[in-house]
């Protein structure tokens, strides 16, 4: 089966036959699921919006950095100093 070659599967003779049955059967609901109508509503989308507050900048960029970088337990040339977790040996 080339599902199973191109999935690197070992199926037997017995899985073969079994799963050409699912994928007939799951192929066959598919049909199915792409003639049916979807009524006079139409598709059915979603609207992601942020009820909470406008997108919009909420203070001046940059005004909190200074207390910020002060309340950092460690500093280096004015930034934060974090662990290095991406490559290097550990």
């Amino acid at each position: 089966m080339k599902l199973a070659n191109l999935s690197r599967l070992k199926l037997s003779d017995e899985e073969i036959t079994k799963m050409q049955g699912d994928m007939t059967s799951i192929l066959a609901y598919v049909d199915k699921l792409k003639s049916v109508s979807g009524g006079e509503s139409g598709p059915v989308m979603s609207v992601n919006k942020n009820v909470f507050r406008d997108d919009a900048i909420s203070h001046e960029p940059g005004i909190y950095t200074e207390k910020l970088i002060k309340a950092a337990p460690k500093t280096e040339k004015g930034f934060v100093k974090v662990k290095k977790i991406l490559g290097g040996s550990q």
